[in-house]
């Protein structure tokens, strides 16, 4: 059975910094736009299926949601999609906020 890892918040940003793994945002609309990781993208039901038919096989992806906890569901989803290597952002954007403020973009 596919599945996800979790990782912290040091291990996306070495990830993030080095552009080894797409980051996808899974909260509302108003809350991405307030503030996100700078490349991210906000993934919706609406558009889950073309991200997953752009994937390369060996992409790696990083889910993000508020806390943590709703990205694990993601993650899971996506690992059972076939996505080889997921993990859920623990403590999601706002653990990431506060350990790299200058690592968020706002609108």
């Amino acid at each position: 059975m596919a599945d996800f890892k979790r990782i912290n918040t040091l291990t996306a940003h070495e990830l993030w910094e080095s552009k080894q793994a797409r980051f996808v945002d899974i909260r509302d609309e108003r809350s991405y736009a307030a503030a996100h990781i700078p490349g991210s993208m906000r993934l919706t039901d609406a558009n889950v299926q073309q991200f997953l038919n752009e994937l390369d096989d060996n992409d790696e992806v990083v889910v993000v949601c508020y806390h943590g906890n709703s990205s694990q569901g993601a993650a899971q989803y996506l690992a059972h999609q076939g996505v080889e290597v997921v993990s859920s952002l623990d403590g999601g954007m706002t653990a990431w906020a506060q350990a790299f403020p200058e690592a968020v973009e706002r609108s």
